[in-house]
């Protein structure tokens, strides 16, 4: 698929510029872009807060009528942490495994350099001990950025490898948004998607009973498409989908890997880690609401 100059604009934009979204600094930032780009398209665009906290509320974004659509095609958009190996699909409990294990890791590491740091420090400074002296400001500085550091590597590092999982998915509902006019049609951008389903859940009690939701979720993997639930167009379902018919009110649209002894899903670190997007994929996801 031959990528419009709009496209390419919101893929270095969202890939590089926005590609974090866990803070709630870089969230409102990646926000005011987005909406931004949405109302460029059409007017119907809003932000609702949930879950609000002295310092903190999780925000999702609707276009569209959300409680009168017939179907709403959703993504989360928050990044999530680094974590050790795949990603399991629909398996909460192993993405916080693999997190906490990352974490635990990469804690030590950071404690261990420190104390090795110290050693070096008392092992080649002076025994005199000078406290207006350059050198004793440059190892308060030293040690006021190691605990800084420190700090954010016991809440969990931040992943800076985004596209795939789930910068990809916001490029397809964009493309979606700005090609596809139907009025029974809405989108939503939902906050708490990475480890959790707070913002679908949020989502859900918003919605009228009879619609049908679709959410997205590393649809631009080098991997192959599954669609678990019910068909947005069946004349479309071809080649490129694998297709697993379900009664149930979310219906799931992904790219990845089948694990054939475990009867699941997953994304391997290559696939995470990729720098261009499937757009094979991509035009196939949009393909499907037209």
């Amino acid at each position: 698929m031959e990528q419009t100059e709009g496209f390419k604009d919101w893929l270095f934009r969202y890939q590089y510029v926005y590609r974090l979204r866990r803070t709630e600094k870089s969230k409102k930032r990646f926000l005011a872009a987005l909406v931004t780009d949405i109302a460029k398209m059409r007017e119907d665009v809003r932000v609702i807060e949930y879950n609000q906290q002295k310092k903190y509320a999780a925000r999702n974004v609707y276009v569209g009528n959300i409680k009168q659509a017939d179907r709403v095609i959703c993504t989360f958009y928050d990044t999530p942490p680094e974590s050790f190996g795949s990603y399991q699909l629909f398996d909460r409990k192993d993405q916080a495994k693999k997190t906490t294990r990352f974490i635990l890791a990469s804690t030590i590491v950071a404690i261990l350099l420190g104390i090795i740091g110290t050693l070096i420090y008392m092992r080649l400074s002076p025994n005199s001990f000078q406290l207006n002296s350059i050198g004793t400001f440059g190892i308060v500085a030293i040690y006021a950025a190691y605990f800084a550091l420190l700090g954010k590597v016991t809440k969990g590092l931040s992943n800076r490898k985004t596209l795939v999982r789930n910068t990809s998915s916001i490029l397809a509902m964009l493309k979606m948004i700005a090609e596809n006019k139907q009025k029974n049609i809405a989108y939503a951008f939902l906050d708490e998607g990475s480890y959790g389903n707070k913002g679908l859940d949020e989502l859900q009690d918003q919605v009228k009973n009879h619609c049908k939701i679709y959410y997205l979720d590393s649809v631009g993997a080098s991997a192959p498409l599954h669609l678990i639930g019910e068909s947005p167009n069946s004349s479309k379902i071809n080649s490129n989908v694998d297709y697993q018919a379900a009664d149930q009110k979310v219906s799931y649209l992904f790219s990845a890997r089948k694990d054939q002894e475990h009867a699941g899903f997953y994304l391997n670190p290559a696939d995470l880690k990729e720098k261009q997007l499937n757009m094979e994929n991509i035009a196939t996801v949009t393909s499907l609401f037209q």
